[in-house]
């Protein structure tokens, strides 16, 4: 059980690193050098529970057993959503950093939180509460991909 908790553990890193890597590319060496291309930053934010669906659909070893698999999503959905509110509430910048996605697919998925001036409790409550929810949202996604490989596994 611990073994196959580990694996799906480093694999849903993977699937963060990839998706920080997606990110970092399109906002750093696309939308830095041209302001045309501002649409590729809302198209990659809005796809990235799509990737994540992949990232479940594809984990190989995944947990097994319907209190194991909940575990692991209750786990990982409810901590780095918290961890999301800190970042954003000015925690250390390593911690953005690691969300990153995250943090960059909010603006997205919640943009009217993000035009125009703001009040205070929209800055300092339904922001974070917005980076913890586009978490929530790329967890579904890998709880839809586990979903769609255990009923395509029971099928055969």
């Amino acid at each position: 059980m611990l073994k196959r908790l580990g694996l799906s553990t480093l694999w849903l890193a993977a699937v963060q690193t990839l998706s920080y890597l997606i990110c970092f590319v399109v906002v750093n060496y696309v939308f830095g050098k041209d302001f045309r291309f501002e649409w590729m930053i809302y198209g990659i934010s809005i796809l990235l529970p799509y990737l994540w669906v992949l990232g479940g659909y594809w984990l190989k070893y995944r947990p097994l057993g319907r209190w194991q698999i909940t575990l692991f999503l209750v786990l990982w959905t409810a901590l780095p959503a918290a961890l999301c509110v800190w970042a954003d509430r000015s925690g250390p910048n390593i911690l953005w950093m690691v969300l990153y996605p995250q943090m960059m697919a909010r603006i997205a998925w919640f943009y009217p939180l993000f035009d125009g001036p703001q009040s205070a409790y929209v800055l300092d409550t339904l922001r974070p509460l917005a980076a913890a929810g586009t978490h929530v949202l790329v967890m579904a996604g890998f709880a839809a991909g586990l979903w769609l490989r255990g009923r395509k596994q029971n099928k055969t």
